[in-house]
């Protein structure tokens, strides 16, 4: 979620805060840089956690790779039980389904398949993906993307049933009648239409030098002209000849505009512009995803890292991978962190198949697919957009499983996933730690 302050305006009304960014003027001497080290002293609670987790999220991860692939005729879903120890796969056919198990085996021999359980599915994700676009392309046809859309988000449902779509309730009956009307796909899988609001866009951490982490916050010039955002850094990716990024939101900055820290005093967001980050060049707006080229190179001008607590410490961000039912994951954003939240984890995924649509500050609706997940108390704030998703794999080590893109209230955020912007963007991972 990002936060936006217009150069013309003393404050920012409520519904501009869109995309996790901010908007604001004023220039302030730079400040802080990154922490001193690592931070080998995680909650112990959280590394029980992430000891029994870490086993089924390789089951998963190897479950997922074949289905996405060799076996997408008959995939259905998974579900990551973290406290019954089990992965559920969703298939169409058993027989299939054992072939999937066995060839995960092969390619991954270090995993459990005794903490496998095989049920029926209905759909294969192939066909309700296809149903899902087709839905929202019926809908880009008629009204386009400079109103609100009718379809505000399509979720493929945890057991591959069928699929959810979200709509404003004065336009649930025409919704409702494109459905009836089976300008949904061939998969021909039921859709349950149900009331629903648009997501709202979401931004160590202060004025860092380079190495610039995952965490840090990000000042620019907004999608709206004259006006500031703020976000927050995600992932820390390389290309082949050793120019370093670092990965934000789409929604946060213009493209060909350079990005900054904070340059006001830790902790009051004036969105000064601080140490000077890089420069955007380019921007997905499918998966909520831009890089940033900074001036360094090869690990210089930023690494795989992400800044945690306590404060002044950062942990290794070593891999990158999808997202499944029921795992648990934190995100690192500025503003949680800096209005006392920490960094938020324990957050659920409720829906690792889900497609919305959310405004920018420019006004333009954009289509974007990620997941949805849920804390009861707690899981992201505006200006916490960008920031890296990422799962727990040990004292020291961290998992990046996507970037903060948009939320709803404070329990819901949404995010993209690693994989698909690395392969989107055409930059790996950085390997610099």
């Amino acid at each position: 979620m990002t936060v936006l302050h217009k150069n013309t305006l003393a404050a920012v009304m409520a519904t501009a805060l869109v995309a996790g960014s901010i908007l604001v003027t004023g220039i302030n001497a730079a400040q802080a840089k990154d922490g001193d080290g690592d931070a080998p002293d995680t909650d112990s609670a959280i590394l029980s956690l992430a000891a029994k987790a870490e086993p089924l999220s390789a089951v998963a991860d190897a479950l997922g790779e074949q289905g996405r692939k060799a076996y997408a005729d008959s995939y259905g879903n998974l579900f990551v039980d973290e406290d019954g120890g089990k992965v559920t796969l969703y298939v169409t056919d058993p027989q299939q389904g054992q072939q999937l198990i066995a060839a995960a085996k092969a390619a991954h021999p270090a995993i459990d398949t005794g903490l496998i359980k095989v049920a029926s599915a209905k759909y294969t994700m192939k066909d309700l993906d296809a149903q899902a676009d087709r839905l929202l392309g019926a809908d880009d046809a008629t009204t386009g993307l400079t109103a609100e859309p009718e379809v505000l988000s399509v979720s493929v449902n945890p057991d591959n049933s069928g699929l959810t779509v979200s709509s404003r309730k004065g336009k649930l009956d025409a919704v409702r009648t494109k459905v009836a009307a089976g300008i949904t796909g061939t998969a021909g899988a039921p859709v349950t239409v149900v009331e629903g609001d648009p997501v709202e866009a979401t931004s160590w951490r202060w004025n860092d030098s380079a190495p610039f982490i995952g965490g840090d916050v990000l000042i620019g010039s907004s999608h709206t002209s004259g006006a500031r955002t703020q976000c927050t850094a995600g992932m820390a990716l390389e290309n082949g000849v050793g120019e370093d990024y670092l990965i934000t939101a789409a929604h946060c900055f213009r493209n060909a505009t350079d990005v900054y820290g904070e340059g006001d005093s830790e902790g009051d967001f004036g969105f000064a512009l601080g140490h000077k980050v890089g420069r955007v060049v380019n921007t997905n707006p499918y998966w909520d995803a831009q890089a940033i080229l900074t001036s360094g190179r090869n690990g210089a001008g930023t690494n795989s890292d992400e800044a945690d607590k306590p404060k002044g410490k950062w942990y290794r961000v070593k891999g990158a991978s999808y997202s499944y039912n029921g795992q648990s994951v934190c995100q690192d954003g500025a503003r949680s962190y800096y209005k006392g939240h920490g960094v938020p984890c324990g957050i659920k995924v409720q829906d690792s198949d889900y497609r919305y649509r959310f405004q920018w500050s420019d006004g333009s609706w954009h289509n974007v697919r990620g997941v949805k997940g849920h804390h009861t108390s707690w899981a992201g704030m505006q200006g916490d957009s960008g920031a890296l998703v990422f799962s727990i794999t040990n004292r020291t080590d961290r998992r990046a499983r996507g970037i903060v893109s948009a939320g709803g209230g404070n329990t819901d955020i949404y995010w993209t996933e690693a994989p698909d912007i690395i392969n989107a963007l055409g930059i790996d991972l950085n390997p610099h730690t």
